[in-house]
Formats: C-alpha cells, structure tokens, sequence
C-alpha cells in the first residue's frame, strides 16, 4: 500500500474508533443523568476518558496501524463529534418519541381508572 492510502485507512479507523467513543459515552451519560452529585458527574467522565485510551489502542493494535500521529487524535475526535451530532439525535429522537407514546398510553389508561373509583 502506498503511504497515502495507509493514512486514509487509519484515518477511517480512527473515526470508526471515535464512533464507539460516543458509544461508551452513552454509558457515562446514563451515569450523569440519574446522579446530581458533582464527584459522580466527574468520576463518570474520568472513567469514559480512561476507557477511550485503550480503544484507541486496542484499534491501532487490531487493524494494524502506523505509529501514534496527530491526525489520528484528530479523526478519533471528529469520529465522536460525528457520532454525538448524528447518532445520537437520533436515538435520542425515537426514545423520546417511544417514551411520549408509552406515557400518553398509560396516562389515559390510570386517569379513567383513577376517576372511575
């Protein structure tokens, strides 16, 4: 392979990388969202940090990849960027709307009982 396409190859990765970041991230917003505590709310992000470190590795070590440059840093950033903007809306967008559907069903159903008694 040519030097160009190597880079372009770990380029990919390294936002494909970023992607699954986002996805851990998720975990550490669960852990964000039902804690009001600040030492939790921090602990949560320390801990999404430290995971993303061995991703990153664990990716560079898999597939192969050149040694550490700052264009890897920079594709597995814009890889969670990507999948904060994109993804994430979007899950976000039909678990609100499953959840306004699960709510609106279950609210007419205990009001009529409620006003039954």
């Amino acid at each position: 392979m040519s030097d160009v396409s190597v880079q372009l190859y770990a380029f990919a990765v390294c936002m494909l990388a970023g992607a699954l970041g986002g996805v851990l991230y998720e975990g550490a917003s669960l852990v964000r969202f039902f804690t009001g505590n600040r030492a939790a709310r921090a602990a949560a992000d320390a801990v999404f940090f430290l995971l993303c470190v061995p991703l990153f590795a664990a990716a560079g070590a898999i597939f192969c990849l050149p040694s550490f440059r700052v264009y890897m840093l920079a594709a597995f950033g814009a890889g969670f960027g990507l999948y904060r903007k994109s993804l994430h809306r979007i899950v976000a967008f039909f678990a609100l709307k499953l959840y306004n559907k699960y709510r609106s069903g279950s609210k007419k159903k205990n009001s009529r009982a409620v006003c039954a008694k």
